[in-house]
């Protein structure tokens, strides 16, 4: 599989789907009733539908360019998930990787509880840092320190997209009437970089 950073999956359809974590968990029941779990993913894994965001015959023809573009569950595409795009205040963290590079993150947090994201596709010219002065990879999310002294980052703010692909081979819209479709499912799931 490879991956197209460029163009990004159209905003305007992105901006109507559905589209959001999932974890994975088995669940084990005795006859007595007593529940056993298992978390099979540290992480959860991003999924959704794109077909809920089409409204015109141009977003139609545009989705299907792109599907052609990326031929279906070949390639990877940036993706702008609309409910979780952004990092704010202390949102934004980084994991040291070497003396001089960081990995960008996300941290979510609830009461005292915090799950750290990886965040692999920032957006170009919307990140800025707390203290020093970086260099960023937005193919990876991997930061380096410019100048010496290193400063290392406390934290970051900005945009991401969520590295996903298609996860069908087939587009199948139903012609209605004029300029009205009916699809039944457009997935999409996110890809662990």
């Amino acid at each position: 599989m490879s991956f197209k950073e460029t163009p990004r999956f159209p905003d305007d359809i992105s901006v109507g789907s559905r589209f959001g974590p999932g974890y994975s968990t088995n669940v084990a029941r005795n006859l007595g009733g007593f529940e056993i779990n298992n978390q099979n993913w540290s992480m959860p894994l991003y999924e959704g539908d794109v077909g809920y965001g089409l409204r015109t015959q141009a977003e139609i023809d545009n989705l299907l360019a792109f599907f052609h573009f990326v031929a279906g569950m070949h390639n990877g595409f940036r993706f702008k998930n609309y409910n979780d795009f952004d990092a704010s205040g202390t949102e934004g963290t980084v994991v040291q990787l070497t003396g001089t590079t960081w990995q960008l993150y996300k941290t979510y947090t609830y009461g005292a509880a915090t799950m750290a994201r990886k965040i692999s596709k920032p957006v170009s010219g919307t990140l800025a840092f707390a203290t020093g002065s970086f260099s960023v990879d937005y193919t990876t999310g991997i930061i380096t320190a410019i100048g010496s002294p290193t400063v290392a980052p406390t934290t970051w703010t900005g945009e991401f997209d969520t590295p996903v692909r298609f996860n069908t081979d087939k587009m199948l819209p139903q012609w209605l009437t004029f300029e009205q479709y009916e699809w039944q499912s457009i997935p999409i799931i996110e890809i662990r970089l």
